[in-house]
């Protein structure tokens, strides 16, 4: 397995606030990826307009953008907004859930550096359960099957959960044979179930701590390569030929001055920063409105880049701090199962 490169800092660009998924971990009524102020939202930006702040967030340092949503295939001009975008940044993903993948394969097949399917099991009624849809499974297996065959690099995004732990030897079984004679990279890639207030009870009841995933595939695999990437760490596990990568907010995570006594104090902390639909700019996974920015479209080039910079202070600034998940906990007043 080659060493991971360095990753740089990513704008989280969600261009679509609605899903056409209802799954069980991901906070629909607080706004996924597209939390934003009461009075803002609603709004959404031309594609002129958010290609524009696409373009002060490139100009001030920031090198990685990630297409998101809600579901962001759903928005009709994403791939005029990929094409304009793509030459602004050193690198361009897109996570989706593949159903409407099809209508864009040009377009995603020559911008996009890494394209992210979210397929948390491989038992297609555990999908089914965990989405609230019976076509996910199918939609999430013939969009691999596209990348697979167009040459995209590829990565399975699966959500760790309490209820599909015992089926992750069948999930890395499964990319393992998908691996098998691909010519484009391929990884899978295990991520938190983060915490959020309307997921309180699928939380408590799914949350999986990553240490006791780090054990058990350190035990299996040997040691992991550690890349400490801005806002989290990964552990890269070379699995028979392909790489297996954790992603861990339960041993830290990054935090800047505003996180401390901060009654939302979250699971994932700062981790790059995020673009909703209406040009909401923050670090900050909540609706706070003294947390962030709006980028309207009525903003002077200089007011644009002066907004821009001032949440990126928050990232300049921002320190590792290792009881994090402990201090997340006893803010929302959580207890973590540990069997």
């Amino acid at each position: 397995m080659p060493k991971p490169g360095a990753d740089p800092v990513y704008v989280r660009a969600s261009v679509w606030p609605k899903c056409d998924l209802v799954c069980r971990y991901c906070p629909v009524e607080e706004g996924m990826e597209n939390r934003v102020p009461a009075r803002f939202a609603g709004q959404r930006l031309s594609t002129p307009d958010y290609v524009r702040n696409m373009a002060a967030i490139a100009d001030a340092g920031i090198r990685g953008v990630s297409f998101t949503g809600g579901e962001p295939t759903l928005r009709p001009d994403l791939p005029t907004i990929i094409e304009e975008v793509r030459p602004m940044f050193d690198r361009v993903e897109l996570t989706t859930n593949g159903a409407r993948l099809h209508k864009m394969t040009d377009v995603v097949r020559e911008n996009i550096d890494l394209l992210k399917i979210s397929l948390d099991s491989v038992n297609r009624a555990d999908v089914a359960e965990i989405t609230g849809r019976r076509f996910a499974f199918d939609h999430a297996v013939e969009s691999i099957g596209w990348a697979l065959g167009a040459q995209v690099p590829l990565a399975l995004n699966a959500v760790l959960m309490r209820r599909t732990r015992d089926e992750l030897d069948s999930t890395i079984d499964y990319v393992r044979k998908l691996v098998d004679g691909a010519s484009s990279p391929v990884h899978l890639s295990l991520l938190d179930f983060y915490y959020s207030p309307s997921r309180r009870a699928e939380w408590l009841e799914d949350y999986l701590p990553t240490d006791q995933v780090l054990d058990l595939l350190a035990s299996r695999y040997g040691d992991p390569e550690i890349q400490e990437r801005f806002g989290c760490r990964f552990y890269w596990f070379d699995v028979d030929g392909f790489s297996v990568r954790l992603k861990d907010s339960y041993d830290g995570t990054m935090r800047a001055a505003k996180c401390t006594g901060c009654t939302s104090y979250c699971q994932e902390g700062i981790y790059g920063i995020k673009h909703s639909v209406e040009g909401w700019l923050t670090t900050c996974p909540s609706d706070r409105e003294d947390l962030g920015n709006l980028l309207h479209a009525e903003l002077t080039g200089d007011e644009l880049s002066a907004r821009v910079r001032h949440i990126l202070t928050d990232v300049d600034e921002a320190t590792m701090v290792e009881d994090s998940f402990e201090t997340m906990c006893a803010t929302h007043g959580l207890e973590v199962q540990r069997a």
